[in-house]
């Protein structure tokens, strides 16, 4: 495949994992990334979440320090997390400044404890959830093996492991490298299917 058909592919496991459930933290933790820019923007261009209003842009609320830290870290404000969630963020804010009832957390508690464990956990207390390997159930050391094709009088460079992966170039350096960036599509894909299927478990 090339490069446009495998983004073209995690773009659409992305929008499937989001709308399995999985929130735009959860998506952006998976794939191994610390911004949530990717994700959040490619899931409001294609419709999936609200674009927000102008009048909210510079809104401020009223919200724990540690949590408003934790989203700014990640390039999010409160209210672009809450249209990702699909939350009024005065509700939501309301919400998080009392404590959850006893087996019937708010969607907005929920939400925290999935995005931020650590912080729902000083918060309010209560078990912080196991967190599972993002490489589990990849290769550990998968190899490569560049081969000549003559058909195409170029050399290719696939991944065992992974029949889909593999790069071509007029070289063995430009066949290695189109082969890295199939393998990191790859494995984001990968990633994001076992977290679907986490997710479908629980």
């Amino acid at each position: 495949m090339t490069s446009a058909e495998w983004e073209g592919l995690l773009n659409s496991r992305i929008i499937a994992a989001y709308s399995a459930g999985l929130s735009v933290v959860e998506i952006t933790r998976t794939l191994g990334k610390l911004q949530v820019d990717f994700v959040h923007n490619l899931l409001r261009e294609t419709g999936a979440i609200p674009a927000m209003a102008r009048c909210d842009y510079r809104r401020t609320y009223r919200i724990d320090g540690r949590l408003a830290e934790a989203l700014r870290n990640m390039g999010y404000s409160f209210g672009r997390w809450c249209l990702g969630w699909r939350l009024d963020p005065d509700t939501a804010t309301a919400d998080l400044g009392t404590a959850p009832e006893e087996g019937r957390p708010s969607v907005v508690h929920e939400a925290l404890r999935r995005d931020y464990p650590v912080i729902y956990f000083r918060l309010f207390g209560g078990g912080r959830p196991p967190r599972r390997s993002r490489w589990a159930g990849t290769a550990a050391h998968p190899s490569l093996i560049i081969d000549w094709d003559h058909d195409h009088a170029k050399y290719v460079a696939r991944v065992p492991d992974y029949a889909e992966v593999e790069g071509i170039g007029h070289d063995w350096t430009e066949a290695v490298e189109e082969a890295k960036i199939a393998y990191r599509y790859q494995m984001s894909i990968h990633r994001l299917n076992l977290a679907l299927t986490d997710r479908k478990i629980a």
